[in-house]
């Protein structure tokens, strides 16, 4: 199987942050083994599906969350960290897909 790196944007996420639900957006970066891109994108995105952090968004099913992978390359297994990395999370406006 092949490295990949996976840079992932998150939008219309329902979170609380000092005890106040705000709508977020995020990155973040993960690390995948998988035969291609496509599988690339599916086990990262999976990966955060499962993440305890997103899985708090109070969001109605009629008002999901969004999970975008902006960008998918293959890496060396040498260039792949020991640790996944954090979040870096943004206010997110109601007509902007991007940082406020």
């Amino acid at each position: 199987m092949k490295h990949f790196r996976v840079f992932l944007r998150g939008a219309n996420f329902l979170l609380t942050f000092d005890g106040q639900q705000t709508r977020m957006g995020f990155y973040t970066t993960r690390f995948v083994q998988a035969n291609n891109p496509e599988g690339a994108e599916l086990l990262a995105v999976d990966l955060l599906r499962s993440d305890k952090t997103l899985r708090r968004a109070a969001n109605l099913k009629t008002d999901p969350p969004m999970i975008f992978a902006d960008e998918i390359a293959e890496v060396a297994a040498d260039d792949v960290p020991d640790v996944s990395s954090g979040f870096t999370f943004f206010p997110h406006g109601d007509s902007d897909d991007g940082p406020a």
